[in-house]
């Protein structure tokens, strides 16, 4: 998870994650002194700089909502769509976005596309692209533009914003209102896909609010070389 802590800030501070702030409150300062994690009480700064960006996060409640949605997002991302009750089943034979039927079947290949819409047809297989792309996804520009569609014959997409991304699906900011389990296609300079949303939540800025969206990938065209997320066009 991005902002330099990768442990879930509520299990920083013993905490759950229904817990009041009192309680977050009370466990941050037990933390910081009286178990001795305050720098000036002999604690590691790198620990006391992690329970202070988790408790400075947890007690505002915009930025806990924001966080709280961050990890839901990144759950359902993580054990993918299927997961979701609610999702349809995905059909190999047809496209996953405008649902026509196509030639390939369970054969589509990596850059195999649909005759009709142009989107991605070969389905994300979890266990191949797991230990080759997981590292280098990481590389990837974690502000990339993306087109967002949210039905076929759509004639031009929202802009979108990824902020996440693995080789199981992506976290974006847009302005576009999403749902859960809402079919969309996305297209960037990296690659092309089409995903399920799997958590949608607002997020209020100064002058405007945006949507902040899991996406987790149903199917996937990888476009080119980025650091070691690179095309598999033999």
């Amino acid at each position: 998870m991005n902002g330099g802590a990768d442990q879930n800030y509520y299990d920083l501070l013993g905490v759950g994650p229904g817990a009041p702030l009192t309680e977050i409150r009370n466990s941050y300062r037990r933390l910081m002194l009286k178990a001795g994690h305050h720098p000036d009480r002999g604690g590691d700064a790198r620990r006391a700089a992690q329970l202070n960006r988790a408790y400075a996060v947890l007690k505002d409640p915009e930025q806990r909502a924001d966080y709280d949605a961050r990890l839901d997002i990144l759950a359902r991302v993580a054990l993918g769509f299927d997961a979701d009750a609610g999702s349809a089943a995905f059909d190999s034979a047809r496209c996953a976005f405008c649902d026509h039927a196509h030639e390939f079947g369970e054969l589509a290949g990596p850059e195999d596309s649909c005759a009709t819409c142009g989107s991605p047809l070969a389905g994300v297989d979890h266990r191949r692209m797991e230990s080759d792309d997981m590292r280098a996804v990481q590389r990837i520009d974690k502000r990339l533009e993306t087109v967002l569609y949210t039905h076929w014959q759509q004639r031009r997409g929202y802009k979108a914003k990824i902020e996440d991304i693995s080789p199981h699906g992506l976290r974006l900011l847009t302005l576009c209102d999403l749902r859960s389990g809402q079919l969309v296609r996305l297209s960037n300079s990296v690659c092309d896909a089409v995903g399920e949303i799997t958590h949608s939540t607002p997020r209020s800025g100064r002058w405007l609010t945006e949507t902040v969206a899991g996406v987790a990938f149903r199917t996937l065209r990888l476009k080119r070389a980025v650091g070691g997320f690179v095309s598999r066009r033999a």
